[in-house]
């Protein structure tokens, strides 16, 4: 294998096994232990890129990786401890290493346990909700203070300050990770899906990679949101409610982007394209949810998207039921003007364009460049879209002055080019 597949290869298992591991761990040496578990975490995998390079790929690189790290951390707590002394070693996945043969490869249902405690800690109730995503995004996902700060769009000191104060709470809540009579609250349950949601989301258009999509990510939050599935019957249509979000959004990523990973609009994307599979899966996941009379805002937010998936063509879609759709979210939401926005582009494909503009331009936008991106673009397309070519130039210009990432800027420039050529 190349190096470069070597790295991408290295990257993905970090994503999918590094909260397993630190969760493993973590459940058999205790929270007091955390920065030790995470930075052996961490060394098993830079151990892994150095060995694969030159050796090749292990037969079973996530077991490589575990058995690595546990013996990394049995290593190193001893030497914290003192009862031992540290002895640096090249790692081979054939040694003889001196592993705490207590530690379980915790499978199944044991691995599953073992996540869902320390995704639940990471939510401790005494945290603030920005304090409990950071925690669970760096402990659990395995993102860096830089990457949280940027997908939380705060200062890296503040998002290490918020970080050291939860590892202090966590420290005094090592019963959660043992705790037999282990049952998380609907509030722990509905913040985890908060967390999820986010994931997602920063996966769908992602702010810390070159890549636009981070499918890593998007699958992860999938994977989490399964855990908490079955743990509370109050919260389970919600769960799959929010399944049913992911698995619709999910079915259209490869249609998202063209060959030169330049942004294609839902009414440029070749429908051909999108994964019947995961619609299927979340018409199942939509379907599911409507057991219970409970409406939340991913109820909401899947029936959406469904509509978009049912659509055969751009044209046929039901822009009224769509809007409607919008407006029943502005209702169950605290006030958000994003919503308010979508239910506007929704309502401009069926209203007089002049009442649509008024509309626009009642959304105060003050001190909030994505919102002003988003806003600019969309009087972009409604003025592109009514053949007021030299109006759609200038709010795109407008959204290219407040861009935020390569490819925002590309799809701006593209609209401008498209409006200076119809003029």
């Amino acid at each position: 294998m190349s190096q470069n597949g070597v790295e991408n290869l290295t990257a993905h298992l970090f994503r999918e096994n590094s909260g397993k591991m630190v969760a493993v761990l973590l459940r058999h040496y205790g929270v007091t232990h955390l920065d030790t578990i995470m930075d052996v975490v961490q060394d098993a995998f830079e151990a892994a890129l150095l060995k694969w390079r030159f050796s090749g790929l292990p037969e079973n690189p996530s077991a490589w990786l575990m058995k690595v790290a546990k013996n990394k951390a049995f290593n190193a707590i001893q030497r914290e401890n003192k009862s031992t002394t540290f002895l640096e070693e090249h790692f081979d996945s054939n040694s003889n290493y001196s592993i705490d043969e207590n530690i379980p490869n915790f499978e199944g249902d044991e691995l599953s346990d073992s996540q869902l405690r320390l995704l639940f800690l990471c939510c401790h109730p005494k945290l603030s909700s920005q304090n409990q995503i950071i925690s669970t995004l760096y402990i659990l996902c395995g993102f860096g203070i830089p990457e949280i700060a940027n997908a939380l769009l705060m200062k890296e000191e503040a998002a290490k300050k918020a970080l050291s104060r939860s590892k202090h709470l966590f420290k005094e809540s090592e019963n959660l990770l043992l705790n037999d009579n282990f049952h998380p609250s609907p509030y722990q349950i509905d913040m985890v899906h908060t967390i999820t949601y986010l994931m997602f989301n920063e996966g769908y258009k992602t702010t810390r990679s070159p890549q636009p999509i981070d499918h890593d990510l998007c699958f992860e939050a999938i994977r989490l949101t399964k855990l908490i599935l079955n743990l509370n019957d109050e919260n389970k249509s919600e769960s799959q409610a929010l399944l049913a979000l992911m698995f619709f959004n999910l079915s259209r990523f490869e249609s998202r982007f063209d060959e030169k990973e330049m942004p294609l609009t839902l009414e440029e994307q070749n429908r051909n394209k999108w994964n019947t599979i995961f619609i299927e899966e979340g018409f199942y996941y939509l379907k599911e949810s409507t057991s219970s009379e409970k409406v939340t805002r991913y109820h909401v937010e899947a029936c959406i998207a469904s509509l978009h998936a049912a659509a055969p063509s751009f044209s046929e879609t039901p822009w009224p039921q769509i809007a409607a759709l919008y407006n029943t979210l502005e209702n169950i939401s605290a006030p958000n003007p994003l919503i308010e926005l979508n239910r506007i582009i929704a309502q401009s494909y069926f209203l007089p364009f002049n009442m649509i503009i008024e509309k626009l331009d009642s959304i105060n936008s003050d001190n909030d460049e994505r919102l002003q991106f988003l806003l600019s673009t969309s009087k972009g397309d409604i003025y592109k879209r009514n053949k007021k070519f030299k109006l759609a130039a200038a709010a795109f210009q407008q959204a290219l002055n407040v861009a935020n990432s390569p490819t925002d800027f590309r799809f701006v420039q593209k609209k401008i080019e498209e409006c200076m050529k119809a003029d």
